[in-house]
């Protein structure tokens, strides 16, 4: 039986980003990277040393991810002025938590003054079922356009409807960039399990070309604070019933685009664009 979140209270909620200045020793940062750290190997490498380390789950509700390869680790960066929080890893809904917790960084780092954020995540390919002819290959990167909401639940607590959406400006920069094989429309799904051969074909209909169970809610609650957001995902294992195929870009290449991703962001917030 899932225990439910205590009712929120002043040590739930940081409305103003108050623990990532204590954490971190910075009172702003522009750009956020939520990303597990296979995605981030080439990033480790160009820019060493982060400035500032702390687990993610020292941040009022953030819970320290359990998945494999998910580190509770989160990291402060200075890059030409520019400050980056980078976040190791991550927690889903089927994990057991509510959305409260999948999103407490989310609304946390939006107090942060941040401009944009860069979501990084695996995604289950539909279109085609796996195949390259379908045009979405397991091992592509595509940057996230749009997204549904297929998941049964709300993305996160809100005192009333809002507007919220992906960055077309950044959006078509990473689209772009060498290594990404276009655009994507997502479906948020519960998981754990990954889409069946019919739900496969009934998401595709509605014009899904990838299945995700994460990053949809956190973009949401920061592009509903003003936070110019972006997605990459990684084409992973497909659907069930698909054949794996050939896969167009590894782990490792994608951890390259991932770098070549948070660069270019940084750059078009150098130009104020």
């Amino acid at each position: 039986m899932v225990q439910q979140s205590a009712p929120p209270g002043i040590w739930d909620e940081d409305p103003d980003g108050a623990s990532i200045l204590l954490a971190t020793g910075r009172a702003r940062h522009d750009l956020l990277v939520i990303a597990e750290p296979a995605f981030l190997r080439d990033l480790d490498q160009a820019w060493g040393r982060p400035s500032a380390r702390v687990r993610l789950s020292f941040l009022p509700g953030v819970e320290a991810p359990s998945a494999p390869g998910h580190e509770d680790a989160l990291v402060s960066y200075e890059r030409g002025g520019l400050g980056v929080l980078v976040a190791r890893g991550r927690t889903s809904m089927y994990e057991g938590g509510a959305a409260r917790g999948v999103t407490a960084l989310a609304r946390i780092a939006s107090g942060a003054r941040l401009r944009a954020a860069l979501l990084v995540t695996r995604a289950t390919p539909l279109r085609g079922s796996g195949d390259v002819a379908g045009g979405s290959a397991p091992g592509q990167v595509r940057v996230v356009a749009d997204h549904l909401n297929v998941s049964g639940g709300s993305l996160f607590p809100a005192p009333g409807m809002v507007s919220a959406g992906w960055d077309a400006r950044l959006t078509e920069r990473l689209g772009s960039l060498r290594g990404v094989s276009g655009s994507s429309v997502v479906a948020l799904v519960p998981g754990p399990l990954r889409p069946s051969p019919a739900e496969s074909r009934a998401l595709t209909s509605l014009g899904a070309d990838a299945a995700v169970t994460d990053s949809v809610a956190e973009a949401m609650v920061l592009a509903s604070r003003g936070v110019a957001v972006s997605a990459l995902t990684y084409l992973d294992a497909p659907a069930a019933g698909g054949n794996l195929g050939r896969a167009q870009l590894s782990l490792r290449q994608a951890s390259g685009v991932t770098l070549a991703a948070v660069e270019e962001i940084l750059r078009s917030l150098r130009a104020g664009s």
